[in-house]
This record gives C-alpha cells, sequence and structure tokens, in this order.
C-alpha cells in the first residue's frame, strides 16, 4: 500500500484569462492614430511668459459714432468675426514650471481642460502625447523660461516639438561703460537658450523668431554680437557637418535634419510707425520697411545654412541699388564716407 503524500493533492496554479479589453483602447492602433489625429487637428498657442506681456501690438482705442439709421446689431463686421473664428487656442504659463504645490493645483479646471482626452488614462497619455506635443506652437519671450521648460520636459516630449516662436528683445547700447556686464549677460542667456534649444529641438520643423533690436543706431550684418545666438539653429539644418560644443545632434540619433521653415522678423525704433519716423517722407519709410524685411531673411538664409555673402545678397543688392539715395539717412550700413 503506497501512502499518499499531503503535497499531492495540491494543485497548481490556475491559468486565469487575459482580460478582455473593451470600448475605445479595443480598436486597432492604427484607427486610434487616426482618430488621435483628428482629435488634435486644430492648432494650439503655449505661451510661456508673464501675465503683463503683450506679443501683438495693441489695438488703436477709436470712436464709433452710431447716426441712429442703422441698427447696432448690424455694424458689427464681418473680418472681426472671421477672425475670432480662426484664432487658435492659447494657453500661457506665467508661473516657472517644476514649482507645483497642491494650492495651485486645486485652482486647475479640470473639467474645462484642453486636451482633456489626454488625462483618461495612462495608456491613453502615452499614445497621445506626441501628437499634443506636435500640434502645439510654444512661444517663448525669455531666455531662462527657456531654460526651465527645456529642464523639466522628457526628452520624448522635446523631440516631438515642431514649432517654435521666439521674441527676443536685444539690449540695446547701454549709456555707462559700467552697464556693459549687463549686455554682456543677456547675450549670453540668449546664447545658453538657443544652443539648449537647438541640441534638443531635433523634430523642429518650424521656427520663427520677433527681434526687437533697442539700438540707437542699428547695424543690418551678420555680425551683430545680438545675432549670434540665432545662428545656434543652423545645427538642426546640417547632418554631415560636426559642431565645435558636443557634435551633432544627428549624428546620434541617425535623424535627419528637417528644420525648411525659418521666418525672422525685425523690428527697431523706426518700424512702428515709419511714416512718423521720418516726417512723412513716403520713398524712406518704404525703403526702411523694405531694408528691414530683406535684413530678416537674410537672417532666416543664413539659419538655414547660407554663408554670409549668399544670405546678405538681397540686401546688399536693395542697399547698393534701388535704395542707395536713402543710404545716409538710414545708416543700416556701410554708406561709402
Amino acid at each position: 500500500m503506497t501512502a499518499t503524500s499531503f503535497f499531492s493533492r495540491a494543485h497548481g496554479p490556475r491559468a486565469h484569462a487575459p482580460k478582455r479589453i473593451r470600448g475605445f483602447l479595443s480598436l486597432p492602433g492604427e484607427i486610434r492614430n487616426q482618430i488621435y489625429g483628428y482629435y488634435f487637428e486644430v492648432e494650439r498657442h503655449c505661451e510661456f511668459a508673464a501675465k503683463g506681456c503683450q506679443f501683438k501690438p495693441r489695438k488703436q482705442r477709436t470712436v464709433k459714432l452710431w447716426s441712429g439709421l442703422v441698427p447696432p446689431g448690424s455694424c458689427v463686421s464681418p473680418r472681426d468675426t472671421e477672425a475670432d473664428a480662426e484664432a487658435p487656442t492659447l494657453i500661457r504659463f506665467s508661473r516657472p514650471l517644476g514649482k507645483y504645490n497642491v494650492v495651485q493645483g486645486l485652482q486647475t479646471n479640470w473639467l474645462g481642460s484642453l486636451c482633456a482626452l489626454s488625462l483618461v488614462c495612462k495608456q491613453v497619455y502615452h499614445e497621445t502625447t506626441a501628437f499634443l506635443y506636435t500640434r502645439t506652437v510654444f512661444i517663448f519671450a525669455a531666455p531662462k523660461r527657456m531654460t526651465n521648460f527645456f529642464s523639466n520636459m522628457s526628452a520624448i516630449k522635446l523631440e516631438s516639438i515642431t514649432k517654435l516662436q521666439l521674441h527676443y528683445d536685444t539690449y540695446g547700447h547701454p549709456q555707462r561703460t559700467s552697464d556693459l556686464i549687463w549686455q554682456n549677460k543677456h547675450g549670453e542667456s540668449w546664447h545658453r537658450a538657443c544652443k539648449a534649444a537647438s541640441k534638443k529641438l531635433i523634430g523642429l520643423q518650424e521656427l520663427e523668431i520677433w527681434v526687437q533690436v533697442h539700438d540707437s543706431a542699428p547695424t543690418f550684418t551678420l555680425r551683430e554680437s545680438w545675432v549670434a545666438p540665432l545662428l545656434q539653429f543652423r545645427r538642426l539644418t546640417r547632418s554631415n557637418e560636426s559642431g565645435v560644443d558636443g557634435g551633432d545632434p544627428f549624428q546620434r540619433t541617425g535623424r535627419q535634419p528637417i528644420l525648411q521653415v525659418v521666418k525672422v522678423h525685425i523690428r527697431t525704433r523706426w518700424s512702428k510707425s515709419p511714416l512718423a519716423a521720418f516726417r512723412n517722407v513716403r520713398a524712406l519709410a518704404k525703403a526702411s520697411t523694405d531694408l528691414h524685411l530683406l535684413y530678416g531673411q537674410a537672417i532666416s538664409l543664413a539659419i538655414t545654412g547660407a554663408k554670409e555673402e549668399e544670405a546678405m545678397a538681397g540686401f546688399n543688392a536693395a542697399w547698393e541699388g534701388k535704395y542707395r539715395e536713402w543710404r545716409h539717412h538710414l545708416q543700416f550700413a556701410r554708406t561709402g564716407w
């Protein structure tokens, strides 16, 4: 008679049936990606600036007179309604990232949050992260906010960013020589921020920069000190050369540079109202406006990889040819004296 062991009655682990996924997550990944594409089709603008900072010029205050012959409701211009309908959704972050507390969390309106689909669950969040950062335009107005953003975002999110806008204010000429140190620090901070952006935003496709030049007598050349930070983005347009500082990011990742659209807008103290600045001399005001546009195009070409002579060809041709008679009035480049 064989004795039965006490452990012979033990059963092995039961094989549980896998959980059946139902609903939206049961759809194939290709269909979910198409739905995400429709959901994130509308472009959104995300601004990192102070509360009182305004990127667009303020509208002039005007007084409208009403004679009473036309109903007031019919005086609405269709252009205003179309502009409001086409305006993208705007979000502004005025506080530095990474400094989050419970009080600020309680003030968040989760029910009315934009892109609420990303807050459903972890799986949907990971699947929609690339769509969210790809379809959003990130706007910065200060170098510290840029470095703060780069230090708090993961590499996957930064690589998904495709559109970047910068509002760059130069320091200008200090009145005292003792203040030159602040001018140098201002330039160095923008240089560090643009250098970090050119290394981390390897998926950048569109770059738009508004430069406010505060020099009393600006000179339009590519060798100005405030132009050097912008030329850091040349790193995103080359694939075979190795950078001087740390190498080319595309050689490490094996990806090809895709930055093709670069727009630079130059503003000076004459840009706001050229006619008033030049005492209603229309030819001189037109020359100043066109030369500002050509100089912005020259910086754009330099960022995309053009050499100095090639980038400045359009500006130099207009300066030496079409607007030659206004060179001594504008003093933007060499006048021959």
